[in-house]
């Protein structure tokens, strides 16, 4: 289901979003994202923390990267772009997360959709969510926290 800009803007501007700080002393998970695209960077954020969530959003992929490999404690969960940077940035950086951080969760967010399915076969026993740009917020508020509720992966 997709939503027109108008519905997005309306949306945005009814979302009220929470200080980070008060949504990390409720204890409410992390969520790293990673978007080229400002305005879905912005709306993903709108939508997260006007939710409780705290969000570390990322230009690229290489930020998220040497932010997560200095960071002691990685993110309750990852979105990411498939093509950021590069045409496959995403899916490399899944599989470099994978063998470090087996037990983070990750989503995909990509304007290609079920395309991209194929290209996980054999990286995974852990099955691949992929959400489908331009994003409906409850379906995706959704997502995100069924992912959150699984037990970490294995």
């Amino acid at each position: 289901m997709q939503m027109t800009m108008q519905d997005q803007q309306s949306n945005q501007q009814t979302a009220r979003p929470q200080s980070s700080t008060r949504a990390s002393q409720n204890g409410s998970s992390r969520i790293a994202h990673v978007d080229d695209d400002p305005d879905i960077r912005d709306t993903v954020k709108r939508i997260l923390t006007a939710n409780g969530y705290v969000v570390d959003s990322y230009q690229t992929m290489s930020d998220f990267l040497a932010s997560l490999w200095e960071n002691a404690t990685p993110p309750d969960l990852a979105i990411l772009d498939v093509m950021v940077e590069t045409m496959d940035a995403g899916l490399d950086a899944y599989v470099e997360i994978r063998k470090r951080f087996p037990h983070l969760h990750m989503v995909f967010m990509t304007s290609l959709g079920e395309e991209i399915r194929p290209y996980f076969t054999n990286l995974s026993d852990e099955w691949i969510l992929i959400i489908e740009k331009p994003v409906n917020p409850e379906s995706f508020l959704s997502i995100v926290h069924s992912r959150l509720e699984r037990p970490e992966s294995s």
